[in-house]
């Protein structure tokens, strides 16, 4: 699974169109859950072995899985696709497409 959106790297000009939950953390005491997605120029770049262009980070509660106690993937996903950013506009995922 991974969310296919273009995002501008830093200004550039240049795009990451695919993006793929790569590294998951998960603090039980604390009950929070991090996570990264790298975004890669597209599917083909990150099936070839390139590196990624950005790596993006999150960070949410344990509580906003649909199963807290199992991490499946569609729901890191999805809990990513739902999470505010700081100033409470909509996650940048919100209308990726998810392949």
């Amino acid at each position: 699974m991974a969310f296919l959106i273009p995002i501008e790297i830093n200004d550039t000009g240049a795009f990451a169109e695919y993006w793929r939950l790569t590294h998951v953390q998960l603090d039980r005491v604390a009950g929070i859950v991090e996570a990264q997605l790298h975004g890669y120029h597209n599917a083909a770049a990150r099936r070839d072995g390139k590196s990624p262009l950005q790596r993006l980070s999150f960070r949410f509660s344990q509580a906003t899985m649909e199963d807290p106690y199992t991490l499946a993937v569609e729901d890191l996903y999805r809990a990513i696709r739902l999470q505010q950013d700081a100033g409470g506009e909509p996650s940048r995922f919100a209308t990726a497409t998810d392949i």
